[in-house]
């Protein structure tokens, strides 16, 4: 008698063990497939250089794009928007020239590259956007490891 209940305590005491192992198990895996993913881009044509770095967290995205031509006007600055089917629909707060704007991008995300338009502006609503969005130059950067 003595031995089955030594034994049926030791068995609570194993079992309490794994199922917390198990529960430990599943926070880890839940925190890691909630976590951020940091993606880096870059484009250097001659002198030019653009990056766009990218912190995706499920559908929320944020980062920074920087967009540096040799001896020509610069702009950078944060960006934050949505994931949608390869797309991000993102507001860039575009700083050059000694002016912070607010730009409406849209960056579409195709294997290792992300391409965006840029060309002519209008103001709308407060945003710069683009005044014919198929139209204009477009950005393509490649990925690269983040530094």
């Amino acid at each position: 008698m003595r031995f089955l209940l030594f034994f049926g305590a030791l068995l609570t005491v194993f079992s309490s063990c794994n199922s917390g192992s198990k529960q430990t198990e599943t926070s880890t895996t839940e925190a890691a497939a909630t976590s951020p993913d940091t993606v880096c881009y870059q484009q250097v044509t001659g002198r030019d250089t653009t990056t766009l770095r990218l912190v995706v967290n499920g559908s929320d995205v944020t980062g920074e794009l920087a967009v540096l031509p040799y001896e020509k006007d610069r702009a950078r600055g944060p960006i934050s928007g949505t994931l949608a089917d390869n797309q991000i629909r993102a507001n860039w707060q575009r700083s050059g020239e000694g002016v912070t704007q607010p730009y409406e991008i849209t960056f579409t995300l195709a294997g290792d590259a992300v391409t965006w338009r840029e060309g002519e502006r209008v103001e709308q609503q407060g945003r710069w956007i683009l005044k014919d969005p198929s139209g204009g130059f477009e950005y393509k950067v490649l990925k690269t490891e983040c530094r």
